[in-house]
């Protein structure tokens, strides 16, 4: 399967720019009536700031992704009802689309409403399982030979960076309860005693 050119009109293209927007509003209004796992005062510890802007980000790829995902397999299905001895190569050239769609799904979730280092482990786990995984899957399944820029979710700098951000950022810590976190507010727990001491 090849990829073929796809023309959007004037509405087409806002759709494609306000889908993004309205996912990542959404997500940010569901994410904060989920308070953080752990809370320090004057420390940000919420959905906001970067968070929001690492939303947007995954609420675009999300979009992208279920995007091709509907039109590949719209594609397979109909291949299969012109002839169904087609129909696992047809399957086949959906499923790491499918993997990406399902990790990204899954990754939102869990970062949304999820405020648990589970949480926090399994969406970094769907973050990679929907780039890179997604990506070595079309090389046995394609025989397309992996291109480490094929993808926005690819292995590549916004996937390092973005692990990164989830595991160390002290707001995420702090949001999902991390060990760190909670180190963190033991520590200000201890100066705060300290000074009404």
């Amino acid at each position: 399967m090849t990829d073929a050119a796809v023309t959007f009109s004037t509405a087409g293209i806002l759709v494609a720019v306000a889908a993004p927007l309205l996912l990542t509003v959404a997500l940010a209004l569901v994410a904060r009536a989920v308070p953080p796992a752990v809370r320090v005062p004057g420390v940000p510890g919420g959905v906001g700031g970067l968070m929001l802007v690492f939303f947007f980000f995954l609420a675009a790829e999300a979009t992208f992704v279920l995007f091709q995902f509907g039109r590949a397999a719209g594609e397979a299905a109909g291949v299969i009802a012109m002839d169904a001895s087609f129909a696992w190569p047809a399957l086949k050239t959906i499923i790491p689309q499918g993997v990406a769609a399902v990790g990204m799904v899954v990754m939102l979730l869990l970062l949304t409403v999820g405020r648990s280092p589970g949480a926090l482990y399994g969406a970094v786990v769907a973050f990679w399982v929907a780039g890179p995984v997604a990506d070595f899957l079309r090389m046995p399944l394609l025989g397309v030979p992996f291109d480490v820029s094929q993808n926005f979710m690819g292995i590549s700098v916004f996937t390092i960076i973005a692990t990164c951000y989830l595991l160390f950022s002290t707001r995420t810590s702090l949001l999902y309860g991390t060990r760190s976190g909670r180190q963190i507010a033991a520590r200000y727990e201890a100066i705060r005693k300290t000074n009404e001491a």
